[in-house]
C-alpha cells in the first residue's frame, strides 16, 4: 500500500535553464596585468552602485578577479573611480583650489 505523503516523481512546470559556463575574458585575450588607469574596462566589471561584481556574474577567473580587485582599489584611491554611486562626478565638480 502506498503512503499518502509521497512526492510525485517528476516536477512539473518550466524546465530548468542551464547556462553556459562563462569564460574569463582576460584569459582569452591573454592579459597578464590589469591596468588601473583603464577605467572604461574597469567600469564594465562594476555594478551600478560601483561595487565589484562577483566572479560568477562576470565570468572572471580567480587570478584575474584578485588583480581586478587590486586595480579597482588603486583607481578609487587615485580618484579615477568613485567609491559609491553618490560620489559619482563629485571629485571633479566640487574641487576648487585654495587661493
Amino acid at each position: 500500500m502506498a503512503m499518502q505523503n509521497e512526492r510525485p516523481q517528476a516536477r512539473r512546470g518550466r524546465p530548468r535553464f542551464f547556462s553556459r559556463r562563462k569564460v574569463c575574458q582576460f584569459c582569452v585575450d591573454k592579459i597578464d596585468a590589469i591596468d588601473y588607469k583603464d577605467t572604461d574596462k574597469l567600469k564594465r566589471l562594476l555594478s551600478d552602485r560601483f561595487m565589484i561584481e562577483a566572479r560568477r556574474k562576470t565570468g572572471v577567473c580567480s587570478r584575474h578577479q584578485r588583480l581586478l580587485a587590486r586595480a579597482v582599489k588603486r583607481a578609487r584611491q587615485l580618484s579615477l573611480l568613485p567609491f559609491t554611486s553618490s560620489h559619482k562626478g563629485s571629485f571633479a565638480i566640487n574641487f576648487r583650489p585654495r587661493n
